[in-house]
């Protein structure tokens, strides 16, 4: 079989390797240590290519637990699925999901929301990371067939659910019974956060003080039924919520209705965000690139999906930012920053007199608020 782009090391990464071994966690084995990070592996967990997956975690001094689906773009059909984004090429212009994972993953979890300092109210908390490297938003369980660039037939293996599920079997065992639960993610882990909420309640019964934040997972698209009947191969149960071309949304007003008002709900984006611009592009134009235009759509798009909302969800609250986006293939179409709950941004940049870190923490103690809407007029 050839080798394609993504499967082939560069000499620049082989001789990095040693490093970002070395930065990598230790596997848990036995208990773990108090505010330690280890990574956890389960028998099975796989990434869309085959290789084994595992998860982040660090056993906290309080009883509350954030769980965080970590985002990495997304496949939905057998041209994404061919076109995996990798380390391993130079050219990523046309790809859609991460995979090899494996080096890097471990080096985000130290900024935003994970940082170790006194500014953070979440330090002290359990906090479980899962990686995404299956391309189907942490919600599939099947493997789908397609024909890789070098004509070689190939499975991707969306078995984001499903190894969710089995890391969750280790954790629930290590935090039995937490009396707080946030659950949260960016970018393809904002999708993950809001369509999983619903599996982790249930596998935390007894818990009654549970968050869902969606940071920067928000795009229209109007098969996301199909996609994830046919494609990922999710749960019946996440199927079944899927009614229109807003995927997040669909789910979160099934966790309204579903627990009558008992979760809280926090939705945070840029107002032009410059990825979601992007996948807005590639959708209605065809054109996979970054675009002005596009930025403007989004930000139309957005203000609708905020008043669907407010009007679906009242207790809901939500964040909106405008940080312009650093790399300047973004900067110069005036786009702005996809996520913040996982840089320093949440803690340094404020909306309205408030840090996102700060917006957050508010919310979570009963002092709901909504800021940063008139960045969306």
């Amino acid at each position: 079989m050839k080798l394609e782009s993504w499967e082939r090391e560069p000499i620049w990464l082989k001789l990095i390797t040693p490093y970002l071994r070395k930065k990598r966690f230790p596997e848990l084995k036995g208990e773990p240590v108090q505010n330690k990070w280890y990574r956890i592996y389960a028998e099975g967990c796989v990434s869309a290519n085959g290789e084994p997956i595992y998860a982040d975690f660090q056993k906290g001094k309080e009883n509350k637990l954030m769980i965080f689906f970590q985002g990495g773009g997304v496949s939905w059909n057998e041209y994404t699925a061919a076109r995996p984004s990798s380390l391993y090429q130079k050219n990523i212009e046309d790809s859609y999901y991460m995979i090899h994972v494996d080096l890097f993953s471990d080096l985000a979890v130290k900024n935003g929301i994970f940082e170790n300092s006194e500014r953070n109210s979440f330090k002290d908390w359990s906090k479980l990371v899962i990686p995404y490297s299956t391309g189907d938003f942490h919600s599939g369980t099947g493997d789908f067939p397609y024909v890789a660039l070098d004509g070689s037939n190939r499975l991707c293996h969306h078995h984001g659910y499903t190894n969710f599920v089995k890391l969750m079997e280790k954790v629930t065992k290590m935090v039995d019974n937490p009396n707080t639960l946030l659950v949260t993610g960016c970018s393809g882990g904002g999708f993950g956060a809001a369509l999983l909420t619903d599996t982790i309640c249930k596998m935390y019964p007894k818990c009654e003080d549970i968050t869902c934040l969606v940071d920067s997972g928000f795009f229209p698209m109007d098969d996301w039924k199909n996609v994830a009947k046919y494609v990922w191969q999710s749960p019946n149960e996440i199927i079944n919520r899927i009614h229109s071309d807003n995927i997040t949304l669909d789910a979160l007003e099934a966790l309204e209705r579903d627990y009558h008002g008992k979760i809280r709900i926090l939705l945070t984006v840029s107002n032009r965000d410059g990825a979601l611009a992007r996948m807005v592009n590639l959708l209605q134009n065809g054109r996979f690139e970054f675009s002005r235009e596009s930025g403007e759509k989004l930000k139309v798009w957005l203000k609708q999906m905020m008043k669907r909302v407010k009007h679906q969800i009242p207790s809901a609250q939500i964040y909106i930012f405008d940080i312009p986006s650093r790399p300047k293939s973004e900067k110069v179409h005036q786009l702005t920053k996809h996520c913040i709950i996982s840089d320093k941004e949440f803690y340094d940049v404020q909306v309205e007199g408030k840090s996102c870190s700060e917006w957050l923490w508010e919310n979570l103690t009963d002092s709901p608020s909504t800021v940063g809407l008139t960045f969306l007029d």
